[in-house]
């Protein structure tokens, strides 16, 4: 004031007695303005010194004076609702105690407040000695349960600062000149929500991971080139200088900032993959793989690229597929300012998607499209007709549900529960024929869908509706369809096509639509057909169409709640605090393919079978049998195949009578059924005639026992239903000769 007050002065011109006394005056009414001032420039304005108002913010500190101040919390006594005044004299009692100022409570702390020291003028001590004087008050006072002195803290806020060169001109990052048009992502990235832990692929015609933007965040693991079967997806330079678009759309994802260099990526902390298969020849079975490529390491595939976008041309992934920053190569520099269209946005996506997925890395597809629709926010460029279907969500055909929000995506996926699994209904196919007229007459079918028809699937809301449709047309883009949900929610899902004069029309092809998002599944929906055509051209057939509901059982109020949520974290609360639901423990995914027998090795396995059943049954039969006793006589003399050839040592024995051994394939506990008494008496040493045959033996005709045994020891071994007479079963019934006792 008195510099201004000079400045004045100065500017006038007059008689030296006059400029005195202008100074003078001046001098005069600054003096008188200085007091009046000095609250203004207090702590607290016009309260300094009086009780806060309730509710009032933590008080700020005296800056650059030097005050001493503390923070002091009383004792609060039992009922403190009706005794706040009483609670309050005493913070003031003990302020006056200690020549200190009481500037009131602490906000809303209950017996929380602040003091101050006023200096007196006279002979003022120092601060060591004030605080000396002041803490040893409060640590003896009875109604002080805790104090401390207030210090400056440094603090500073979450602010960014790259020092990339092109960052500025990142519009969508941070439009400064046009504030609400972008992606409202600094937020996100104040509070370290960088993509971190995210892999995002690109899927495109190569990625050139050595650029200074890139390489930092570069994934190998999750790299491969499906051109030249690889791993490196570093592109090719051409003649046309055209395999850049791969390299822009990754720096766009995930630029490394403050490197001196180019721009910033969206999610800039996270990974960066590339699948090169788009510089070569391209069939169903290379998209399928591309899109399913280290799916076990990629959390997002960006595949901004599609069939030709020319207005003529119908196409789109087939049945296997249904599965920024610039290159330096060549002429390029490394950054590029010429990346834009949807080629430019669908990176943009990728890495907002990054940043859910830190937060919250259990999301699945669906639910990312679930928190897009309940999170975008509407762009109005004056054109645009947005309609409101009756879950209340607003859609336009030229912007679908809106503007994607990176602060309203990262928040809504902290709190973000999984939708219910996918619920699904398809009708018949509807076989028609029908003519389709010209306009203004259009052909319109309808199918209704019944409650019945919904619960095998338990559907009660939508998401998509698609309709498959068979027509035949000399002229395919001169035909518009509509479909029309129960609620009467309109959907352009063709649009005639002034370019496409096709003649083959549609054959089985999908159209579909999200403008029903959230509404009721039941009820009739009407499917338009109409020729725009101006009458030269034969009309056009609707052969057949199949309508197909894709939702999930979540009721409208269950939406709703949802939604209602959504809006409660949007303050940010819930990401600053670092609060997240914690994600449900998932089932393992194999990483091979499941092993499958082949038909030979079931063939025999079965034979195996079948050979194990039989002698299964053999043997319960055999045990039975034995158990009730029952024997079979098998004379050996009639079967040549029982004789037994001659052999040296002990079998000879065996053979001349003098001895015989056999052991049985079934044995009860101990010895018992062994040794046997014979149904026959034995024959004596001199009649060789009872042995029979040579080399033969019946159960009839026992032998003696050998010379080794007790002589009064005899024995006929049943051998369950028959006896063993081969060689191999006789070489097993030596062997064992000795190991038995009569």
């Amino acid at each position: 004031m008195q510099l201004a007050c000079l400045m004045l002065h100065w500017r006038r011109k007059g008689p030296l007695w006059s400029a005195v006394m202008e100074a003078s005056l001046c001098i005069r009414t600054c003096l008188w303005l200085v007091p009046a001032c000095i609250p203004l420039l207090s702590p607290n304005g016009l309260a300094h010194g009086t009780e806060l108002l309730p509710g009032a913010r933590t008080q700020e500190l005296p800056h650059g004076s030097g005050a001493l101040t503390w923070a002091v919390h009383l004792n609060v006594p039992e009922g403190l609702a009706s005794r706040e005044e009483e609670l309050e004299q005493q913070a003031d009692e003990l302020a006056r105690t200690g020549g200190l100022v009481n500037l009131g409570r602490i906000g809303e702390l209950k017996g929380h407040y602040l003091f101050t020291h006023q200096a007196s003028g006279h002979r003022e001590r120092g601060p060591e000695a004030i605080r000396r004087s002041v803490e040893a008050l409060f640590a003896q006072h009875d109604s002080v349960r805790w104090h401390s002195e207030q210090k400056l803290l440094k603090r500073s806020k979450r602010s960014l600062h790259f020092n990339d060169p092109k960052y500025p001109q990142q519009w969508h990052l941070n439009n400064r000149r046009s504030p609400g048009k972008d992606i409202n992502v600094t937020g996100v990235w104040e509070r370290n929500v960088t993509g971190r832990g995210v892999t995002v692929v690109v899927v495109d015609d190569g990625v050139q991971h050595t650029v200074r933007d890139i390489q930092p965040n570069y994934s190998p693991e999750g790299s491969y080139d499906l051109n030249s079967n690889d791993p490196d997806p570093m592109p090719y330079p051409d003649a046309e200088n055209g395999n850049h678009h791969g390299t822009r759309c990754a720096g766009e994802i995930a630029a490394v900032p403050n490197n001196g260099f180019c721009a910033v990526g969206v999610a800039y902390g996270s990974r960066i993959a590339g699948i090169r298969v788009l510089d070569g020849p391209l069939t169903d079975s290379m998209e399928a793989i591309a899109f399913n490529k280290h799916y076990q390491i990629n959390d997002i595939y960006s595949c901004s690229w599609g069939p030709d976008d020319d207005g003529k041309t119908v196409d789109g992934p087939h049945q296997l597929g249904k599965v920024t920053t610039d290159w330096d190569l060549q002429k390029g520099t490394g950054c590029t300012e010429g990346h834009t269209g949807t080629s430019a946005a669908a990176p943009i996506a990728a890495g907002m998607i990054a940043l859910m997925l830190q937060v919250r890395p259990c999301l699945t597809w669906r639910d990312v499209q679930h928190i897009i629709v309940f999170t975008a926010t509407k762009y109005e460029d004056r054109r645009t007709i947005w309609d409101a279907n009756q879950a209340g969500l607003s859609h336009s055909h030229e912007h679908g549900f809106g503007l994607l929000n990176a602060w309203r995506l990262v928040n809504a996926a902290t709190v973000w529960e999984s939708v219910p699994y996918l619920a699904s209904y398809s009708s018949p196919v509807l076989k028609e024929g029908r003519t389709i007229q010209q306009g203004p007459q259009a052909l319109e079918v309808t199918w209704n869908v019944t409650a019945s028809d919904l619960a095998l699937s338990g559907m009660r809301t939508l998401e998509h509706v698609a309709v498959t449709v068979t027509i035949t047309h000399p002229r395919r883009g001169n035909l518009e369809i509509k479909l029309l949900c129960p609620s009467g929610m309109v959907s352009k899902i063709g649009t005639a096509r002034s370019l496409d004069s096709d003649p083959n029309g549609f054959a089985d092809w999908t159209f579909s639509t999200v403008r029903c998002w959230g509404e009721e599944a039941q009820g009739t929906y009407r499917l338009i057909i109409r020729d725009i055509g101006d009458g030269t051209l034969t009309l056009g057939t609707l052969k057949q169409w199949q309508l197909t509901l894709y939702g999930s059982s979540w009721t409208p109020a269950e939406m709703r709640e949802r939604q209602r949520l959504l809006e409660e974290a949007m303050s940010g609360r819930y990401l600053s605090s670092d609060e997240s639901l914690p994600c449900p423990p998932g089932l393992e995914i194999s990483e091979q393919e499941r092993y499958t027998i082949p038909a030979n090795t079931l063939k025999m396995l079965m034979l195996l079978g079948c050979f194990a059943v039989f002698w299964a049954i053999y043997y319960m039969l055999e045990v039975s049998l034995l158990r009730n006793k029952v024997v079979f006589n098998l004379a050996c003399p009639r079967f040549p195949a029982c004789r037994w050839p001659p052999r040296a040592g002990r079998w000879q024995s065996v053979e001349k009578g003098t001895d015989t051994e056999s052991i049985p394939l079934y044995g009860e506990k101990d010895t018992e059924g062994v040794e046997m008494e014979s149904e026959h008496p034995l024959p004596s040493p001199e009649a060789p005639e009872s042995l029979g045959e040579e080399g033969s033996w019946s159960p009839q005709t026992p032998v003696p026992p050998s010379s080794g045994r007790s002589p009064g020891c005899r024995e006929v071994v049943h051998l369950g239903s028959g006896y063993l007479g081969r060689d191999l079963a006789c070489e097993l019934l030596v062997a064992d000769r000795e190991q038995q006792t009569c």
